[in-house]
């Protein structure tokens, strides 16, 4: 919401500059009430990346009352549901690249003009429906964590091999994509391996993390103060790369205040200065916003009075 306010005044300008008012208005409710998700060809609107955060409120508002359902779920019940949850986001992707033959379409890679259909690509890619499938996915898989060694089940063993092998996994695929060597659309690329192999790490990290004596090599490296402390910067760099990325590369805004795209104006050089100047945003809006405890309180009063309509 801070991030919006300060740069508005630049997300404004550019929609009125290239579709009037109207449309700078209805991007701003959008923006504000994060839902821009909901609409698959407006779902990068101001800050493009938190589309990612309307899809994700969404899911957020659900869980209340999915969780309930998955505790009360045994082992067994759990590997069902997971089998069911990535069926349901599997088959409307299955159906997008039987329909429009993208199966293996490198979309990531592609103008949107050279898109089958961008518009149902988009339904797939940003619709809240399916962030909330991947958030119950992640759900199951720290549920069945908390029942190792539950029910007469032997807990599964920590091991560096778990750990290391669905990330040897994912550069795998990622660097087969790139080269050609496989061709898979990114959608079932996402839902198919990327996905299931994430959890696979995540709880065999989690598995060895909690052990009285953590030997496994990459959660001790993944444990180490720079990586917590980027770690830490992971969400607002994630909030601020974008307006600031418009304001510095972004055309119509670029040559209003510098005259020109600064990578044109200065120079391949200045993307190092664009990262250290996200860096030191990021770092800002952690210490003076996101950590704030007044800000917490004032945040925590505002979801207590807004979800109690929901609770009674």
């Amino acid at each position: 919401f801070l991030v919006l306010l300060l740069f508005a005044p630049m997300f404004i300008f550019s929609d009125v500059s290239f579709g009037g008012l109207p449309q700078a208005i209805g991007h701003g409710l959008m923006a504000f009430t994060m839902t821009q998700a909901w609409f698959p060809m407006h779902a990068e609107v101001w800050n493009a990346p938190t589309w990612f955060l309307s899809a994700l409120t969404f899911a957020m508002a659900v869980l209340p009352f999915a969780l309930p359902r998955l505790a009360e779920q045994s082992k067994p019940q759990l590997r069902r549901s997971a089998f069911f949850l990535f069926l349901a986001g599997l088959l409307p992707k299955l159906g997008y690249c039987y329909d429009n033959h993208a199966w293996g379409l490198l979309e990531g890679a592609m103008s949107p003009k050279a898109m089958h259909n961008l518009a149902i690509f988009n339904v797939q890619r940003f619709n809240p429906f399916y962030a909330l499938i991947e958030v119950l996915l992640g759900a199951v898989a720290c549920r069945l964590v908390m029942l190792d060694g539950t029910e007469g089940e032997k807990a599964p063993k920590a091991s560096a091999v778990a750990t290391a092998l669905p990330v040897v996994g994912m550069i795998a695929v990622i660097l087969a994509r790139a080269f050609g060597v496989v061709q898979i659309s990114d959608l079932l690329t996402r839902a198919v391996i990327f996905i299931p192999l994430f959890l696979l790490f995540l709880m065999a990290a989690h598995r060895a993390s909690v052990q009285p004596k953590v030997t496994d090599p990459l959660v001790k490296l993944l444990s180490s103060k720079l990586l917590v402390t980027l770690g830490g910067l992971a969400f607002p760099i994630f909030v601020v790369h974008g307006p600031l990325g418009q304001l510095f590369y972004k055309k119509i805004v670029a040559n209003y205040l510098w005259g020109g795209p600064l990578n044109v104006v200065c120079g391949p050089w200045f993307f190092y200065a664009y990262l250290g100047i996200v860096l030191v945003s990021a770092w800002v809006l952690q210490k003076t916003f996101i950590t704030n405890k007044s800000v917490g309180a004032l945040s925590k009063s505002i979801l207590g009075k807004l979800s109690a309509p929901l609770e009674s």
